[in-house]
Parts: structure tokens; C-alpha cells; sequence
């Protein structure tokens, strides 16, 4: 290696490590500090307003007996930082003046608390004091930001697995959180949510203070703590202090409960089952809701424990809980009628070409027909088809196909689409322990440790069962048989050197394990049964069914590219803050070390084709034929019309029109990666009504690496693969990245009145993503082939030809030769990483009856957002493969996948809030969000829907989760009614009858999210880009629901048969808009003293009105524009009403 790349390497990745060292010093290491804990500041004054210097100020946690003391400073001024989340007593004097007390001071996670003082002229022996809350006025910072109390969160009826990521859909600027993923790469059932219209790998989430995201799939997290565990949740979502990174959309802070002095704790049960269901929305299969309901169980049980170990000095508290779902799961899917299978295609609406006649360019080709003599012809209705048009002599039937269309079953629902209804039985299982340690040193040093666990296992059955497998049935899983274990340990202190100087650090370590088997796993079923050269291997991961993929219908086979897979993923980190306190600066500074490692056995790539075992897809245009070919180029024009009948005959007749398989080389493949932040922020307060946040935050992200050399790169200019470390190549493959990632944060916080606040604030945030599952296996670690048809209309392949063996190349020179036809996906030679910049200007007032309203004007732009793009995608209409702009330099037929900005995106809302704090027995939340999200490309791991970059401005439009009104209300009334309550309060009947109710809300009314009207794209013949239809009139919303009556007019489109994009843009129409009313309804009955019984009713989807999903949206399916589904609200599938009983002992 040259000496001046070796030195460039040493710099790259030494100053970074040096910048945390010489913060960190020999103090322990460990997380996000402050995000950890909040504040209290404030004024001391005498009854003039003059200020009171060197008074002596205390705060106590009633719970803990933790305390803080300090003077205030020659301004009158006062800071207690870094005390943990809790209810402290205040206490401030000074001699020649009364005391003053100040109880019930609520200090919340990563939020300011002001407590101004007046003290009156008196002896110090005498006291003053206050009982009611100060005012919850932000006044101390401009973020914008929610505090999510663990009370409320038990409180509120949370829907299935008591996620506390369920309320987000309340908050502002939230799009509604969705499932995704399966259970065994999921299986803390994360949701994804974007905020702000940016892309939804750009959250983090902090569990005591660690970044717990999902590495591979930061869009989710890996470990979600138990809802009986949580202190407290607190959501920045706009204009972050510099302390808080690798957030451009939202910066959640999660904190777990602590013991107490007094013992306390919970048993408690969750129960819902079928009876206590409504029938599912089945749209025009209302027949399948008779008999009886479908076996659905779902029980949540545990308990809660915490308490003293030696009185105000160390703390414990732990939570168990399990979750049991049990049921009978279904799904419709489509499957060829038998006719079909045999070879009559007579029923269809669209000719079936012979891809065996005619010319090379799809010309001129023959219709299939039977004669007499055949053993077909028997199928040939002369009365209707007198020329036996369309039907499939039987020579012409694939052997292969023929015994893959054995496994094939009849359909059992008299329809041409969705005619195949199965159920089977379902198990998830899952068990989680979250505890927790604390110990008070003494008033300068207290210190914390977290351990949390989570174990499942599911059992997910297939659509044609462990002989056909094809897609999971129910639920969000794979196929087949989930298990593994996640861990979280963190540990975190704070140490005071004195009064003005003071340290806070964590350490956090958590280790995602996920593993997943479908049926048929040990057999060679490719190879083996069906007898087609090239699929499967060797090692287990590369047996079972290959995966055949029919357009418009069920998968045979194995329904995915990415199964099976073993992963076992940790990640650590080490962060250290300081806070140096100064008349009229609090000023802090700190660093945070990341670290992901990825240690997994998949052979998936992320853009597409198909997985170890192999596989073939059918569409169309094997059988549809070329009626217009341009003179010119050769390319054809236009093509007949095709159906979903033209599919299935290709596949009868063996002609794929893609086909491929990834090879995995070693049996488990590695990737590592590191990140590196240093932040100081001053926070100014010129004046008493004045506060200035101001700041700066740097971040460095180095190249990737393995543990024995660095990643891969595609040379561009060569069009070789780079081993990064290997032979003359240097481990960064010279891959650019850039150290100066500077982010500044700017807020401003003005108390117009004692109830009037005004905010603003600006901060921008690197794009944090890594790109770890595009980078995680490239060639030569993973190999894939990838045959496509060159137009659309030739086969790439036959089933008797099956998959060209695939070489391992040696890679001992650094450089290596890639075959055309193999995928390739990673980093460019220089990643030019984008950022969001976000800005707000708001206004609080405090109202009466201890209500505060806001209203603000919340923004984000997104510059140079990240996204997979495909530089060898096509980039001239109509000419196929011969576009793409690889091919003529090398040869290059396959994707070719680089992590680049793709575009850019912007979001501007109204946002408004009405909240009352519980108080007297009741909450309420009201949150409104007015807002509009476009972009061009609105998540950093989406690829644009146009590559080709002539034409990739039409790429801008609205996002996919983009709602414009977004009303969510939540409350927790406890009816003031019986014993303690305001009426009824004497111990008699109607007292013990109609006291001790509770009535719980969570109300949401949103619009519609948009959609696209898509087309065939054969004609447009441009690989890697989609294609939208043509709008031939006006189009009318016709409110349609079934597949009978569209939702709108399905012929104001058109298929599009010419070489050219649709008339219509991305994203143009809009589906239903939805509302949901979650209800609870709580009773209380005290047993003893300390001792509480609470029976819960709860109910999902109240008022059991069915959230429309979006209309079909390809024109020229039976059913387009009809809605024959329902929205995705994160509830695993369940939209109807459903019921949930609670039983709940406290003490």
C-alpha cells in the first residue's frame, strides 16, 4: 500500500477516536446523556424583582431521596441539569428572607423545567409553600417535542402487543406507524413511521439513552421495552438540541421505571379471542362470514416488581411479560383455473402468441391453436371457438411446468381472481424481561444499569401447504418455523465535580439475534423432484422449493428471494457529556462512539431476482406479440394486449421471462460499522425572558469494513469489482466520504408574558444512513444471476435449460472481472451524503383551567436525498436492454445499485396542540397537523420509480404516507364520581356502584394517502423504470367499494401501447381517508390499603368502520380501481372491531 494512502487510512480513522478520547479522558464511558435526564431552572427575586444572588436552592426526588444543592448566581439564577425524570420537592433561602417550597415539580425526560421564585422578607424559619404545579410552558428551548408519561401510556387503550409506538399516530406530524416486516426479522413487532415528510430511516430511537435501531433495517427498531417498564417517551421532532444525532425525522428517547423507596408492582392480563371480535371486511366474499368465527387468541399476561435495596441508595425494578397469539389464519389468493393448467386459454380476452413463431424482434408471431388429433383438442369448443383458438397443443406443455401445476389446487371460489381461500393454524410466542438497577453514591455521583431480554418462536403456514409452500398465511411472518433472542444492557452516571462542572456517560451494548426456516428446508426439491438443472446446492440454506412467479398470481414454491436466513447482529456504544455552568451560559459539550456489526447467512440481494434455491418469472409478453416496429432502431413499439391469461401460457409452455439464482460463497458473511459525533451547544439567557440555544455538531461515517479488509466497489471506469484491502487496492477502495459533516442548531425561546411564549428554531442533521443491508453481501460473497428478457417479449429462459452454473472467481489480485449478467449493489466512489434542515416558528399560551395551547409552522427540506439508483438502468425509451448504458462499455446486462442522491424533498405543516396535563382526574391531548410531504425519492432505501435520468424529474411528487389533515385526540378521565372524587363521595350504594369508573380515548381523522395509476410498462421498454397510465378524461370519484363498484372511474385511464411515458405523473389520486375510535373503559375497586383491583374493557376500531385501503391501480386488471383491501394501521391485520379484557392487580 502506498505510504500516503496508509497515512490517509491511519488520519481517517485515528482523529475521530483521538476527538473521544480527549473527551472522554479516564472518566467511564457511556450514552446520551442529557436526552437521559431533564432540568430545572429558574430565577430567584425578592418582591421588588430585584435578583437574589447566592441563594441556596435544593431539589429532592420524593421517591428516591436523591438531592441536588446549589446557589444561584450573581443574576439571581439558578441550573440543576442531569436529574432524572421524576416528581421533586423545590426548596429555595436566603437570610433575612422566608423560606420558599415549592412540592409536586415533575422533571420530564430531556425537557426544561422553570421554577421562578419570589421570596418574601421574613425570618428563613418560616416557610412558604406551594403545592400546585408550575406552569408547562415550554420556555427554555425551541425544539419541537412531546413527553409521552409511562402512566398515560398504561392508561390509554394501546391496541395488540401494547406497543407504545401505537400513539404516535396521535402526535404531530406523524404519518400513521404501519407493521412491517416479518415476526423473525421483526420480532419486537417495531412499527415504521415517517415525521415531517423525511424518509423513515432517518429516526432514532433511544432505549436509556442507546440507539437501539434495527442495523440492517433502520426504518424499525430491534427491541421495543415492555409498556408496564416505560417511565416515560419523549419525541423531538424539529430543531434538536446539538447533543441529539443521527436524527433527520424524529430523535425518540425512551427511559425505563426505577424502584422507589416503597415497594410497588403489578400482576396483571390482557385477553382477547374470536367472540370478542366482529367479523373481518370481506368486501364481496361476505359468504365466508358465516359458521363459526375463526379461532383468534391472543394472550398478554406478566407482572411488574420494584422497590428498595437499601433506602435512598439503590433501587431495582423489573417487568416480565408474555404475549401468546394462537389462531386460525387465512388468505385469498389467485390461482390458475384448471382449464388453464391443461392448456385452454379459450376464455381469454387477449390472444396467445406462439413466442416460438415469427421473427426474433416479436413480429409477425402465429396464435396458438389446437387440430384435430391432438389430446388437447378434446378441450376445444367448436360451437365457440371453431378455430380452437387459444389453447396449447398438448406437445407444446412443459413436462416441468406440468408437474409444477400438479401442486397447484383447484380454486374454491367461483371467480377468475382471488378464487383460492385456505386457513390454517398460526403460533407466535413471545417472553421479555425488562429490568432495572439504581444506586445514589451520594450527592455527586449516582449510577444506573438496564438488561432487557426478548425470546420468540412462531409457526407461520403456507398457502399451498409444506408440499407447494407459496406465501404465508396471516399475520406479518415468513414461512415456516421463527426463533431467536435480542438483548439490551446499558450502563450510565453522573458524576458533579462541583456545582458548575458536571459529567454524565452510558455504555450500551444490545445484540439482535433473528432466524427463519420455511418448509421444505433439507430437500433439494428444485433439483431433485422437479429435475432443473442449476437450482439449489449443496448446504442446507440452499435447499427447498426455487420460487416460481406467475404475473397476477400466487407464487409456487418458496414466495421470496430471501429465504432462509441466521443473523445475530449487536451493537455497542460509548458516549460522554460535560456541562459547564456560568452566569448566563449553560454550556455542553460531548462525543458518542457507535458501532453495528452485521454477522449473517442470507443470500438476498435488495434488488430483487431471486434467492439460493433459484427461480423463474412469467409475465405477458412471452406470449403477446410486436405489432409496430420502429424501422430505425429495430425495437418494437407496440404491442398487442395481454392479460393475466398471456402469464399463465408462458408458464405452460416453459418460457421465463426472467430467471436466476444467488449464490452465497461463504457460509456466514460479516460487515462492520463505526460512527463518530462531537457536539458543544452554549445555551444563553441574555435576559430573564430571553433564552438562546446555539451549536454545532460533527459527524464523521468512515467506509464500511469486514473484519479482514474493507467492503467492495464497482469501478465505474473499469468496470471491475474492488476488494477493498486486498492485493494494491486500499481497504477504503479510495471511496470518498467526507470530514466535514458540520451541523448547526440555532433556537430561540422568548416568554412574551408569564403565559405567552414565543419559539423558533433551526437545525441540520447529516442523513445518517448506512446502507448496511445494500453493502452487507456483494460480489464475489454473494454471486447472482439475473437473465431478463431483452424487450419484454423474448424468453430468457427455459424451464428444461434451468440456471447457468454460476463461477467462483479468485480474488486474490484485489481486481476482479464481473460477469454482465450478475447484480451488483453497494457504494459509489464517492458518497456524497445528503442532510435535512428543519425549522419552526411557534407560539404557547397557557389558558385556563391548566390548558396550553400552541400553534407553529413546522418545516424540513431534504437536500441530496440518499437512494438506491441503478446506473446501469435503461436510459432510452423503447430500446430495452440496448439503453442500458453498461452494456456497450461492459457488456452489462444486470442492476447495478450505487447508495447516491437521487433527488431532494420538502415538508411544510401547521401544526397545533391543546393540552391538559392529568390533573384532578382528567387528561386531554388534541393534535392537528395541516401539512404537505414531496420528494423525489422519500426514503434513503427506495429507488426512484424513474432511473432513466433524462426523465427523472418526474419523480417529484407527493410521498406515499403524505396525509394532509391529521386530527388525533387523546384523554384519561377518571369520572368524579365515589370515594376521593368530587360528587358521590359518601360511601353509599351510588357510591360504590358508580365510583372508581375510568373512560380512556385515542380518536384519529385523517385524509387519504396518494396513489399512482400504473400501465404495462413492454411498450415503454425502459428497465428500471415504472410505468404510469394515460388519463383519457376527467376523473370522477365514484366512492365505490367491492369488486363490483370502483371507487373511481376506471376509464378516465388507458393502458399505454406506445414507446413513451403515461400522461399522468406519480402519486395523483388519493384512497379513503379513515376514522378510528380506540376506547377503554376502566373500573377500579381498592381491596385494601395499597392494595387495587382494575378491571379493563378496551375496544379497537369502536365504531367498527372499516379503513379502506387503495384502490387497484394497474389499468387493465378486472379489478382496477376497486377497493378490495384495508389500510395498514400497525395492528398485524386486524381492522375490525375487536374487544380486549383486562384484569389488573396493583399494589
Amino acid at each position: 500500500m502506498p505510504a500516503d494512502t496508509r497515512s490517509s487510512t491511519w488520519w481517517s480513522l485515528s482523529y475521530p477516536v483521538l476527538v473521544i478520547l480527549l473527551l472522554v479522558g479516564a472518566m467511564p464511558r457511556s450514552g446520551l446523556a442529557q436526552v437521559l435526564y431533564g432540568s430545572i431552572v429558574g430565577d430567584v427575586k425578592d418582591a421588588s424583582g430585584a435578583s437574589i444572588p447566592h441563594a441556596a436552592v435544593v431539589v429532592i426526588n420524593a421517591s428516591t431521596g436523591l438531592n441536588r444543592e446549589t446557589f444561584t448566581d450573581e443574576t439571581g439564577r439558578f441550573n440543576f441539569p442531569d436529574l432524572p425524570a421524576g416528581t421533586y420537592s423545590f426548596k429555595a433561602s436566603q437570610q433575612g428572607f422566608r423560606a420558599f417550597e415549592q412540592r409536586e415539580v415533575t422533571v420530564s425526560l430531556n425537557t426544561v423545567t422553570r421554577v421562578d421564585v419570589t421570596l418574601e422578607i421574613g425570618s428563613m424559619g418560616d416557610t412558604v409553600t406551594v403545592s400546585a404545579e408550575p406552569p408547562s410552558l415550554q420556555t427554555e428551548t425551541a425544539e419541537v417535542h412531546v413527553n409521552l408519561p409511562g402512566a398515560q401510556l398504561t392508561n390509554l387503550p394501546v391496541p395488540l402487543g401494547r406497543n407504545y409506538q401505537q400513539v404516535y399516530r396521535m402526535l404531530p406530524g406523524f404519518a400513521p406507524p404501519t407493521n412491517s416486516h416479518s415476526i423473525p426479522t421483526n420480532p419486537a413487532r417495531s412499527l415504521e413511521f415517517t415525521v415531517n415528510g423525511t424518509s423513515d430511516d432517518q429516526n432514532n430511537t433511544r432505549i436509556d439513552g442507546v440507539s437501539t435501531s434495527h442495523i440492517q433495517l433502520p426504518h424499525v427498531v430491534s427491541y421495543i421495552p415492555t409498556l408496564e417498564s416505560i417511565q416515560e417517551v419523549n419525541i423531538v421532532t424539529n430543531s434538536m438540541d446539538a447533543e441529539q444525532g443521527l436524527a433527520g425525522g424524529a430523535a425518540i428517547n425512551v427511559q425505563t421505571r426505577s424502584g422507589s423507596n416503597a415497594m410497588h408492582g403489578s400482576v396483571f392480563e390482557y385477553y382477547t379471542d374470536q367472540r370478542l371480535k366482529a367479523w373481518p371486511m370481506r368486501f364481496d366474499d361476505v359468504a365466508l362470514n358465516t359458521g363459526p368465527k375463526p379461532q383468534q387468541r391472543n394472550n398478554e399476561f406478566g407482572g411488574t416488581s420494584g422497590g428498595p435495596l437499601k433506602k435512598n441508595k439503590a433501587f431495582y425494578f423489573v417487568s416480565y411479560e408474555s404475549i401468546r397469539n394462537h389462531s386460525t389464519v387465512n388468505r385469498t389468493v389467485s390461482v390458475p383455473l384448471p382449464a388453464m393448467l391443461k392448456g385452454d386459454f379459450s376464455a381469454s380476452p387477449t390472444p396467445i402468441y406462439d413466442p416460438l413463431t415469427g421473427n426474433a424482434d416479436g413480429s409477425a408471431r402465429t396464435q396458438f391453436r389446437v387440430l384435430p388429433g391432438d389430446p388437447n383438442y378434446a378441450l376445444c369448443n367448436t360451437a365457440t371457438n371453431p378455430d380452437c383458438l387459444n389453447i396449447i397443443p398438448a406437445a407444446r406443455i412443459d413436462a416441468i411446468a406440468k408437474k409444477i401445476a400438479g401442486f397447484y389446487p383447484a380454486n374454491n371460489l367461483n371467480r377468475d381472481r382471488n378464487n383460492y381461500f385456505v386457513s390454517a393454524p398460526f403460533a407466535f410466542d413471545r417472553h421479555q424481561v425488562d429490568s432495572r438497577f439504581d444506586y445514589n453514591g451520594n450527592s455527586k455521583f449516582n449510577m444506573a444499569g438496564t438488561f432487557g431480554v426478548l425470546h420468540y418462536r412462531t409457526s407461520v403456514p403456507t398457502v399451498f401447504g409444506d408440499e407447494g409452500v407459496g406465501r404465508p398465511i396471516g399475520g406479518s411472518s415468513n414461512p415456516g418455523h421463527g426463533h431467536g433472542n435480542t438483548y439490551r444492557v446499558t450502563v450510565m452516571g453522573t458524576y458533579l465535580f462541583s456545582n458548575t462542572f458536571l459529567m454524565d456517560a452510558h455504555y450500551g451494548y444490545a445484540r439482535q439475534g433473528t432466524n427463519s426456516e420455511q418448509p421444505g428446508l433439507g430437500r433439494n426439491i428444485g433439483l431433485d423432484v422437479l429435475g432443473i438443472p442449476g437450482t439449489n446446492g449443496t448446504r442446507l440454506f440452499e435447499s427447498g422449493w426455487p420460487q416460481f412467479d406467475i404475473q397476477d398470481y400466487a407464487t409456487m414454491g418458496i414466495s421470496t428471494n430471501f429465504m432462509p436466513y441466521y443473523r445475530h447482529d449487536p451493537q455497542s456504544q460509548y458516549v460522554v457529556n460535560f456541562n459547564i455552568i456560568k452566569p448566563k451560559h449553560n454550556i455542553r459539550f460531548g462525543g458518542d462512539m457507535y458501532h453495528m456489526t452485521l454477522n449473517q447467512t442470507q443470500a438476498e440481494f435488495l434488488t430483487g431476482g431471486f434467492g439460493a434455491q433459484g427461480g423463474f418469472g412469467f409475465k405477458r409478453g412471452a406470449t403477446q406479440r410486436c405489432d409496430s416496429v420502429n424501422g430505425a432502431t429495430g425495437n418494437c413499439e407496440q404491442t398487442s394486449a395481454g392479460s393475466r391469461y398471456n402469464s399463465v401460457a408462458a408458464f405452460l409452455i416453459g418460457q421465463a421471462t426472467s430467471a436466476g439464482r444467488t449464490l452465497q460463497v461463504p457460509d456466514e458473511y460479516h460487515v462492520r460499522a463505526r460512527l463518530y459525533s462531537t457536539y458543544v451547544r452554549d445555551r444563553w439567557t441574555p435576559t430573564d425572558k430571553l433564552t438562546i440555544d446555539a451549536g454545532t455538531r460533527w459527524e464523521y461515517f468512515p467506509v464500511p469494513t469486514r473484519p479482514d479488509r474493507g467492503i467492495e466497489r464497482y469501478d465505474v471506469e473499469t468496470g471491475q469489482v474492488w476488494l477493498c484491502g486486498i492485493g494494491s487496492i486500499p481497504k477504503d477502495c479510495g471511496i470518498e466520504v467526507s470530514r466535514n459533516r458540520f451541523g448547526p442548531r440555532l433556537g430561540m425561546a422568548y416568554r412574551i408574558t408569564n403565559r405567552w411564549v414565543a419559539r423558533a428554531g433551526y437545525g441540520l442533521t447529516n442523513d445518517p444512513y448506512e446502507g448496511m443491508e445494500l453493502i452487507r453481501a456483494n460480489y464475489p460473497i454473494l454471486i447472482q444471476v439475473a437473465l431478463e428478457s431483452p424487450d419484454g417479449l423474448t424468453p430468457a429462459r427455459t424451464l428444461a435449460q434451468g440456471i447457468p452454473a454460476i463461477q467462483v472467481p479468485a480474488s486474490g489480485s484485489g481486481t476482479l472481472d464481473i460477469p454482465g449478467n450478475y447484480a451488483w449493489q453497494g457504494y459509489p466512489k464517492k458518497l456524497n451524503r445528503g442532510y435535512i434542515q428543519s425549522w419552526n416558528v411557534t407560539v404557547q399560551r397557557e389558558l385556563p383551567w391548566q390548558f396550553t395551547g400552541q400553534v407553529g409552522y413546522v418545516a424540513t427540506r431534504t437536500v441530496r436525498q440518499l437512494g438506491f439508483l441503478d446506473i446501469n438502468a435503461g436510459q432510452i425509451i423503447g430500446a430495452g436492454e440496448d439503453g442500458r448504458p453498461l452494456l456497450t462499455r461492459f457488456g452489462r446486462t444486470a442492476a447495478t445499485v450505487l447508495l447516491q442522491p437521487v433527488g431532494s424533498g420538502q415538508y411544510d405543516s401547521m401544526q397545533a396542540q391543546l393540552q391538559r396535563r392529568f390533573a384532578d382526574g382528567f387528561s386531554l391531548s388534541v393534535n392537528y397537523t395541516l401539512g404537505r410531504a414531496m420528494s423525489d425519492n422519500e426514503n434513503s432505501s427506495f429507488t426512484p420509480a424513474v432511473q432513466a435520468r433524462a426523465y427523472m424529474d418526474r419523480n417529484f411528487a407527493p410521498t406515499s404516507t403524505d396525509r394532509r389533515h391529521n386530527l388525533g385526540i387523546t384523554n384519561v378521565w377518571q369520572l368524579p364520581l365515589g370515594k376521593g372524587r368530587r360528587w358521590l363521595n359518601d360511601q353509599g350504594v351510588l357510591s360504590h356502584v358508580l365510583g372508581g369508573w375510568q373512560i380512556n380515548n385515542m380518536i384519529s381523522v385523517m385524509t387519504g394517502v396518494p396513489f399512482s395509476v400504473l400501465s404495462d410498462d413492454t411498450s415503454l421498454n425502459l428497465p428500471g423504470s415504472t410505468q404510469t397510465a394515460d388519463q383519457v378524461k376527467p376523473v370522477r370519484k365514484l366512492g365505490g367499494v367491492g369488486r363490483t363498484t370502483p371507487y373511481y372511474d376506471p376509464t378516465a385511464f388507458a393502458e399505454v401501447t406506445d414507446a413513451r411515458f403515461g400522461n399522468t405523473g406519480y402519486n395523483i389520486l388519493r384512497g379513503p381517508g379513515l376514522f378510528n375510535w380506540d376506547f377503554g373503559l376502566t373500573r377500579e375497586f381498592s381491596l385494601s390499603q395499597g392494595l387495587r383491583l382494575q378491571f379493563r374493557v378496551e375496544s379497537f376500531n369502536f365504531t367498527n368502520t372499516p379503513h379502506l385501503g387503495l384502490p387497484d391501480n394497474f389499468v387493465g386488471d378486472d379489478e382496477f380501481m376497486t377497493i378490495t383491501s384495508v389500510q395498514d394501521l400497525g395492528r398485524e391485520g386486524i381492522d375490525e372491531r375487536q374487544f380486549r379484557l383486562g384484569l389488573r392487580v396493583v399494589f
